[in-house]
């Protein structure tokens, strides 16, 4: 479990049980919400794109996952511009985040 999420849900919840079956979840769905992104920017739809990276940032933010969240924020702004390559680079940063859920 990322140590800022454990912080975070820890304040929320206080709860060991609790923080993990949130935390559990949370990762689950970045998992998801990080692979469809990937879908989207392949498959060139800057809507969809922008619609996945919006729940990616809320379900971080939720978690306490702030640099996740920061970075979702840049894809939606990527997505709204129709920028490829950023795109593409803050999809790598998204999976980079990933591997440390």
């Amino acid at each position: 479990m990322k140590e800022c999420c454990k912080k975070y849900l820890d304040e929320q919840f206080g709860d060991d049980d609790v923080v993990k079956e949130i935390y559990d979840e949370y990762a689950s769905s970045a998992h998801e919400k990080i692979a469809e992104a990937g879908a989207a920017l392949a498959a060139g739809d800057w809507t969809l794109l922008d619609r996945v990276a919006h729940t990616l940032k809320g379900n971080a933010l939720a978690a306490g996952d702030e640099e996740l969240a920061n970075t979702a924020i840049e894809l939606r702004k990527a997505a709204t511009l129709n920028d490829a390559s950023g795109a593409a680079a803050l999809h790598g940063r998204l999976k980079e985040l990933e591997a440390l859920l």
